[in-house]
């Protein structure tokens, strides 16, 4: 009688350490690890060398505060939300935080290679609602001038979007949900007493030329403000344009074809606060990542920001609210209000999900260096708690 071969496979999965098992590798931290190194090994990524970065909390967008964007909220373009598709994916259900340990970093090189991996990665499942609703965690620092004295303040909110996308449904911007605006830490703190503690400050001077002025209310949180922000069907802004569901949801899939609609808005939009084609599409390809639209284009977008000139992957970050995720930055560029900075995005690169939105200082300017902030703090960010497709619209808050 013929022995029986015995089955190799079997065997060689018998004898595999349960570490192992591809089942339990699954979403496991050490998968995520691996992605990661995977996704930040560009052609051009040196090997010898490791990014150890780590995201500060704190920051600000260089277009238009959060204390001025709740005045403008009655315009619609004003009201273009800039943060992404958050910690929830485009079912709507959580993506969860990464684990509070620190894994390893990896090297940081180039980024397209890796943004064509996230965009891979975007959760293609088509799904739809009556509104689409978008929480976000935002804050930025300011440096303030009061009695010939110097310091930085912080000034932080929980916002809410409710885009309405049936006919006859209003969509609703619920900002200033336990907002704070503060002097940044003790020695701020102790320079703005010694200018006799002002509640009305002013702001360093902006790119376009105007000052800000910020109300500092220490230990206080104001009532938030609800306001409308659609006109008729049309429920967001693309560019200088206001655009409806429908508009939205007709952008092409294709990254090309996606990039050529946004390059045309862009000369349309040359008046803009922002400067610079590169840094106006990184905007628009990054706002459009938390608008409704399909899941194709918002892979779309993520091409478009990869095929900008100079993007670089910064490896495994952790976002402001603690998560972690792949950093992708745009070069360094001039900012009149702090010095010189750049913008960043953190993406989950195993869902495509964008976690935040941010800016880091590279260089301060005097003005900004003498209020304590040195090259690497994070001026500015706006972070994705949640987004998703619901049926029922934000309740007002009280």
């Amino acid at each position: 009688m013929a022995r029986k071969r015995p089955d190799v496979m079997k065997t060689l999965a018998d004898a595999r350490p349960p570490e192992l098992d591809p089942e339990r590798l699954a979403g496991s931290e050490r998968a995520r690890h691996d992605l990661i190194t995977i996704l930040a090994s560009g052609p051009d990524a040196p090997e010898s060398r490791t990014a150890s970065r780590s995201v500060r909390p704190f920051t600000w967008r260089w277009a238009l505060p959060v204390a001025a964007t709740a005045a403008a909220a009655g315009v619609l373009v004003a009201t273009l939300p800039e943060g992404g598709s958050g910690a929830r994916d485009t079912r709507g259900s959580r993506a969860t935080a990464g684990p509070s340990t620190d894994g390893p970093r990896h090297t940081a090189g180039s980024g397209r290679l890796a943004l064509l991996n996230v965009a891979a990665r975007v959760d293609r499942t088509a799904d739809e609602g009556t509104y689409w609703q978008t929480t976000t965690r935002s804050s930025w620092i300011g440096v303030a001038s009061a009695a010939e004295s110097t310091f930085a303040v912080v000034s932080s909110e929980t916002s809410r979007w409710s885009y309405g996308v049936r006919p006859g449904t209003r969509s609703l911007w619920v900002s200033g949900i336990d907002a704070t605006a503060e002097p940044r830490t003790e020695r701020d703190t102790a320079r703005w007493r010694a200018a006799g503690s002002p509640k009305d400050v002013t702001l360093a001077a902006f790119a376009s030329g105007g000052k800000l002025g910020l109300r500092l209310e220490p230990g206080t949180r104001k009532r938030p403000t609800v306001a409308r922000i659609n006109g008729g069907d049309k429920i967001a802004a693309l560019g200088a344009r206001n655009v409806s569901y429908a508009e939205l949801r007709k952008l092409p899939g294709d990254s090309a074809k996606l990039k050529g609609v946004l390059a045309d808005l862009y000369e349309e939009d040359r008046g803009s606060e922002i400067s610079g084609r590169t840094e106006w599409m990184w905007r628009q390809a990054a706002g459009l990542i938390g608008l409704p639209v399909t899941p194709g284009v918002r892979a779309a977008a993520y091409r478009v920001i990869a095929d900008l000139p100079g993007i670089r992957s910064l490896g495994e970050v952790t976002d402001p609210l603690g998560r972690k995720g792949a950093g992708f930055a745009l070069p360094a560029t001039a900012r009149p209000d702090y010095g010189t900075g750049r913008s960043e995005l953190i993406v989950d690169p195993a869902t495509g999900a964008l976690l935040s939105d941010q800016e880091v200082l590279t260089k301060p300017n005097a003005k900004a260096a003498e209020a304590g902030l040195t090259a690497g703090t994070v001026v500015n960010y706006t972070a994705t708690v949640e987004s998703e497709w619901t049926d029922r619209q934000l309740k007002a808050p009280e």
